[in-house]
């Protein structure tokens, strides 16, 4: 049987699931024996390619969103996925699928579910119509933790033994800067401070910004800390930047500095005297390994898939108390000694995950499962 890969999500300046669909599915791709065609936008971004791959490329844009989702929904299946196995990510899933298709869905989170708040209703009614259909039509499932698993088995029902977990990892360009001239470079850039607390991620409910952003204004109102709090990301849906600041004492010492590409990370990461993350529902946290990465201490949410993730390279906190976020930053920017063994313990942690091996467990799977 032949592969498809639904990268479809997958475009310029991806985050997130496009970065997975790059790293994961594209490694699979080179490594894979078997025929494989990749679906993508006509203004998706190179796509990694194998001697048997194929990229298709369809007469639409990433922008053009309904379009794209009409194609992905209702034709897709008809034209691409005979005899084949379709790899594709959370529910951009087909809805016409031949019967010699055999689904494999990898399930990145249940966020639809579990805040359904922060997404826009017409979504939400899509992704759930679109989830009760792969759970009954997949064979098998991929997801990226073991807290995701149980939730795929909590909310949808679906067996573990049905499920398997393929962990993300972070890119091997991620290793700590130390040459003044390149994290000078990236201070310029962005008009960076010389100390400064880090969040990296799109400004969207999710990510609790508004809690860290007070979190943070707590720290700078009893403490003589100098530092200024950077936020790296896109804007997200239902984040208002300036409701957000409206009460906060220290808001010039907050600031948004948008997307910033792959090859200036390294540096922003190094520059940090702290990766906070202290998200409310992840179901990964490649984030959390970008900065363990970069030898940078990290604070992070004792929740959803974050321990798992973070190991003993983070100090955890509760993502819905202020107070814990306030108290947990200042331990690590004024305990030398406690920054320093979560630099280790991140380093150490880091290592237990690869993009390269996440490809081979995968490729190893799936042929076990064609068979």
């Amino acid at each position: 049987m032949k592969i498809v890969i639904n990268a479809l999500p997958f475009k310029q300046n991806s985050s997130g699931i496009g970065v997975m669909i790059r790293e994961l599915f594209g490694r699979y791709a080179q490594r894979t024996n078997r025929q494989c065609q990749v679906i993508l936008s006509n203004d998706a971004p190179e796509f990694p390619e194998g001697n048997t791959t194929e990229l298709i490329r369809i007469p639409l844009e990433h922008g053009q969103g309904l379009r794209r989702i009409f194609f992905q929904s209702f034709r897709m299946g008809r034209e691409y996925c005979r005899a084949a196995v379709l790899l594709t990510t959370d529910s951009k899933t087909p809805f016409f699928l031949p019967k010699s298709c055999k689904l494999v869905p990898l399930v990145t989170d249940l966020a639809v579910y579990r805040m359904p708040e922060v997404y826009q209703q017409s979504r939400v009614l899509l992704w759930r119509l679109q989830y009760r259909y792969i759970r009954r039509r997949a064979q098998f499932f991929i997801t990226i933790s073991e807290f995701t698993k149980r939730e795929m088995t909590d909310i949808l029902g679906i067996p573990p033994e049905m499920i398997y977990v393929i962990p993300c990892a972070c890119s091997e360009q991620m290793v700590k800067v130390t040459d003044s001239a390149a994290l000078e470079a990236v201070r310029e850039r962005y008009g960076l401070p010389g100390w400064y607390v880090l969040f990296v991620g799109n400004n969207n409910p999710r990510k609790n910004l508004a809690r860290m952003i007070r979190a943070f204004d707590l720290l700078k109102e009893r403490t003589d800390l100098p530092h200024r709090l950077i936020i790296a990301g896109e804007q997200g849906w239902k984040f208002n930047r300036e409701t957000v600041l409206k009460d906060v004492k220290h808001r010039d010492d907050v600031r948004f500095i948008g997307f910033v590409p792959d090859g200036d990370m390294p540096a922003l990461y190094s520059g940090a005297a702290l990766f906070a993350f202290p998200t409310l529902y992840e179901g990964f946290g490649v984030p959390v390994l970008e900065a363990q990465a970069c030898g940078v201490p990290v604070l992070t949410s004792g929740v959803s898939a974050l321990p798992g993730t973070a190991g003993k390279g983070a100090l955890l906190v509760d993502p819905y108390n202020v107070e814990d976020i306030a108290q947990g930053m200042e331990r690590i920017l004024s305990d030398l000694e406690l920054s320093r063994r979560l630099v280790a313990h991140g380093y150490e942690n880091r290592r237990r995950f690869s993009w390269g091996q996440s490809a081979e467990e995968l490729d190893r799977w799936l042929e076990k499962m064609i068979r």
